[in-house]
């Protein structure tokens, strides 16, 4: 019985997409290469301390965590889910993130809200997957429609920190009958500059969220020489 169904819908490294054995989440490489951030991140800026560019790149509003750096094995399996839907990849990186959240926050929060995807993009939602492994693992609800997105927007992966300010000014929006007087877990799937997560949880403040802790499955590692007014 355990045999054909592992067949028919086999278990794969939620990174590389492997077949793996149905007990495991990663095959044995990936495991290994996991790029963990060992020392902890800076509160203002989401990135590792020892790259933290906070002196000149300001931000915000919002306390942020995440369990890997962006690269390798990790930027591979958010790719996977991003283009693929993948729901192995979704369990794997929403479970790191929820238990680092409980190390880094506790464990008070009344529900979890995600950024809204571009409607236009032909991937899936994928910081909704997330967010729904995360509140799954963390028991609390996933709240839907909490965070909208009011229109579309470029592309901000090759934008300067200027650039992606401007580019998500007024983009989002809050409903109060969702987020109003709770304590919240923002989730987004990268963090770079923070400036998604920061407009996203300025609107969840205007409408009377009480607190807005995020969560990020990656940060993207900067090198300190590089200006991300000038790189993005």
């Amino acid at each position: 019985m355990w045999s054909s169904r592992y067949w028919l819908f086999p278990t794969r490294c939620a990174c590389c997409g492997r077949v793996i054995h149905h007990d495991q989440s990663l095959c044995d490489g990936c495991k290994s290469a996991l790029p963990v951030i060992e020392d902890g991140i800076c509160p203002g800026c989401g990135c590792a301390h020892k790259h933290c560019q906070c002196v000149r790149k300001p931000r915000s509003a919002v306390e942020c965590v995440s369990p890997y750096f962006y690269q390798g094995v990790v930027k591979h399996g958010l790719l996977r889910l991003k283009k693929g839907n993948a729901t192995d990849s979704a369990d794997f990186f929403g479970e790191k993130m929820a238990r680092l959240c409980r190390e880094r926050y506790g464990e008070y929060f009344d529900g979890v809200v995600y950024v809204p995807t571009d409607s236009r993009s032909q991937e899936t939602n994928h910081s909704r997957l997330l967010a729904k492994a995360m509140a799954k693992e963390l028991g609390i609800p996933l709240l839907d429609g909490g965070l909208t997105r009011v229109y579309e927007t470029h592309k901000q992966h090759r934008s300067s920190l200027r650039r992606r300010r401007g580019n998500v000014f007024g983009v989002f929006a809050a409903d109060p009958t969702v987020v109003a007087h709770k304590h919240l877990l923002l989730v987004d799937d990268i963090i770079t500059t923070g400036a998604t997560m920061d407009e996203c949880c300025k609107m969840l403040l205007l409408a009377d969220c009480e607190e807005v802790c995020g969560v990020t499955a990656a940060s993207t590692m900067l090198n300190p020489k590089e200006s991300l007014y000038e790189h993005g």
